[in-house]
């Protein structure tokens, strides 16, 4: 049984003359994705509610499907599934966890110097899992989106850069527009580094059940999380300290502390480790995999893994030390 695609044949979706130019087909879509997303969603929001989003995440998925059946391409190449094998969603999960490492240190840094704005355009996203069940959280913001929007951006988009000399061509320029459709510049760029994650996967393992599963798990755990918090704190009568963590975000004063961005950082030196391993399980079996996570020949690729997260490391170092003297000379001013 054939367990890839060949690459070479996803390209000849577009060697047949007698069909569209990528990019036009692009162009098109993205058109249809942003009517959809910035217009049509707000008018099924207010129409259906809560269901108005699942409602619009379908007909994103179906324009990605609809546009290629119509361009009479190979639905099974540009959408490909396959059955999962237990070590690549371990890779993908491991590579998950790298992934976000980087794109939550970001996030700090652009709260830092950017807070009002970025708690803002997070207000509709935490507005929506506060005030539905995990449950139903679970199928709003996670499964829906998960399937729906890698159809739509990594399955329909992603396969029109598949003849670009470069397989990150595509992969960024799809994750950018990606990022842009989240409505807000402030979360534009962390979540483009998610969409990158996402488009190697794919584009790897030629198997959208993997970066669906990525996608799943990035969306899935804050409700988790979130549902899990609620519990405790009503089992245990915290509501007033929920409560109060909620108010925080509505200070206007509201900066991130610098020692938080140098925490992030440090947890960050790990991520290019965890991406190399999920990477690994990713190609587990393929020829140029065979001699193990740590070969010979990739001794020079380790040493940049090492060296970057050594780096993120020292670098959250410093900073965690000098907020950490900046608080203490500040309060010593009041000592004498």
């Amino acid at each position: 049984m054939k367990k890839y695609v060949d690459l070479n044949e996803i390209k000849m979706i577009w060697k047949d003359k007698r069909r569209r130019k990528p990019y036009l087909t692009a162009i098109l879509l993205a058109l249809l994705y942003i009517g959809d997303i910035f217009f049509l969603s707000g008018i099924l929001g207010q129409k259906l509610g809560i269901a108005g989003t699942v409602v619009h995440e379908m007909i994103l998925a179906g324009t990605g499907v609809a546009v290629f059946f119509v361009l009479k391409g190979k639905l099974k190449v540009i959408f490909p599934f396959h059955k999962p094998r237990w070590s690549m969603l371990a890779g993908t999960f491991v590579m998950w966890i790298g992934v976000w490492l980087c794109a939550t240190m970001v996030n700090s840094i652009v709260i830092f110097f950017f807070p009002n704005q970025v708690l803002g355009a997070n207000e509709g996203v935490d507005y929506l899992i506060n005030n539905i069940s995990v449950v139903l959280g679970m199928l709003v913001v996670a499964l829906t989106p998960a399937i729906c929007e890698e159809i739509a951006f990594r399955g329909a988009l992603l396969s029109c850069f598949r003849g670009a000399k470069s397989k990150w061509t595509g992969i960024i320029i799809v994750s950018l527009f990606f990022g842009a459709c989240h409505g807000s510049i402030w979360r534009m760029i962390p979540t483009a580094i998610l969409g990158i994650g996402m488009g190697y996967i794919l584009l790897e393992t030629e198997n959208m059940i993997y970066n669906m599963f990525f996608h799943f798990i990035n969306n899935a755990v804050p409700v988790l999380l979130l549902g899990l918090m609620t519990s405790l704190l009503e089992l245990f009568g915290g509501e007033d300290v929920w409560e109060m963590a909620e108010s925080v975000e509505t200070v206007g004063d509201f900066r991130m502390p610098l020692a938080s961005i140098g925490l992030y950082m440090i947890y960050a030196g790990a991520a290019p480790m965890l991406i190399y391993m999920g990477r690994y399980l990713l190609h587990k079996g393929r020829p140029g995999y065979e001699n193990g996570l740590f070969p010979p020949e990739k001794k020079k690729l380790m040493m940049v893994m090492v060296g970057s997260g050594v780096g993120g490391v020292l670098t959250g170092s410093l900073l965690l030390f000098i907020s950490i003297g900046l608080e203490t000379a500040a309060a010593m001013r009041y000592m004498y």
